[in-house]
């Protein structure tokens, strides 16, 4: 009976190992990963925000972006003078502030708060709208090579026509001649960008995150099945404190330092696989510069998300420790009393 008795508890032991471990990553994950202010640690650490023109600029010059719509004097501009035209116009305190704001919205829509996630756009179109869109404009068109006069004649002739000026750096007697122009575009322009963009919407029909909180809730229930084990445990083997002390001491430590080391070990492994998700989900009309930052941003948020399971992990591993020394030695205790 004590032999059968024994099995058990050797059996509830592991599955506890093997359910806390679980219990760690699926606990933590709901508590952290549906959060803004994680992601916003990890964008803060890995620099993200100020990635953030790049990624405007190769979604401006992509073949689909509809060129168009922009002032002249832009239309011919590369990808290096848009991202220098949106940090002129967005410094590193608004970038992270539109950032801030589209992950809020996108972790309020998650959380069931919106039915809808959105980027605000209002501090692009004032900056493009007042003297910073200006500025920028001619901070770029004075790193540009000094216009020929066969570019200044097509610049001319596409004032008068409305047809695109030549991307070179202008006189400075035509300065007069091409700030109206290039003002009244851009308040064009800017009166053209909605006020917010929607990043998702729910779906009357089909809403994922009726799932997503079904899945939520289970992860909220995580840390019941191991304590479910260790309850029969206790009920099998512990008979004293002595033996309290070893049985809930070896499952702590292995538990803990399982959790531990695949914490410090799993964000470059998770990241991997986050990245080659993205890669295969990514809809074709994105702008490919996410791919090159998908990695990077992938293990950041795993980095943030996996901390606290370090932690936890170490604690738990070393709280395990101290149980079986502490066990052994009132077993060492016990015995010399004896004799």
């Amino acid at each position: 009976m004590e032999t059968a008795k024994k099995s058990l508890a050797i059996l509830c032991a592991i599955l506890f190992v093997v359910t806390a471990v679980g219990a760690l990553f699926f606990f933590n994950f709901d508590r952290n990963a549906f959060t803004a202010e994680t992601y916003q640690a990890a964008f803060a650490r890995e620099d993200f925000y100020n990635k953030i023109p790049g990624v405007m600029a190769e979604a401006v010059t992509s073949p689909d972006s509809g060129q168009g719509q922009f002032p002249l004097v832009m239309r011919g501009m590369t990808r290096e003078a848009w991202e220098t035209f949106f940090r002129s116009l967005l410094p590193p305190d608004v970038l992270k502030g539109m950032g801030d704001q589209a992950l809020h919205s996108t972790f309020a829509y998650f959380n069931g708060q919106t039915d809808s996630a959105h980027i605000d756009l209002t501090p692009l179109k004032t900056s493009m709208a007042g003297n910073a869109g200006m500025q920028a404009i001619f901070s770029i068109l004075s790193t540009q090579p000094a216009c020929t006069l066969d570019q200044m004649a097509r610049m001319t002739l596409g004032i008068f026509t409305g047809g695109e000026i030549e991307f070179c750096n202008p006189p400075a007697e035509l300065n007069p001649v091409l700030t109206p122009i290039i003002q009244t575009q851009l308040q064009v322009t800017a009166a053209a960008i909605p006020d917010q963009v929607t990043i998702i919407s729910a779906s009357p029909q089909n809403d994922p995150r009726e799932r997503l909180q079904t899945a939520r809730f289970f992860m909220r229930l995580s840390p019941i099945l191991p304590l479910v084990f260790l309850l029969g445990l206790t009920m099998l083997v512990v008979r004293s404190f002595k033996s309290w002390l070893s049985w809930w001491g070896i499952p702590f430590l292995a538990a803990g330092t399982i959790s531990f080391l695949m914490a410090l070990t799993g964000a470059p492994l998770f990241g991997a696989v986050l990245q080659r998700m993205l890669v295969n989900r990514m809809p074709a009309y994105l702008p490919a510069i996410f791919l090159d930052y998908g990695s990077d941003l992938a293990s950041a948020m795993l980095k943030a998300l996996l901390t606290p399971i370090l932690w936890q992990g170490l604690l738990l591993a070393l709280l395990g420790l101290g149980m079986a020394v502490a066990g052994y030695f009132v077993k060492e205790q016990k015995t010399v009393a004896d004799q």
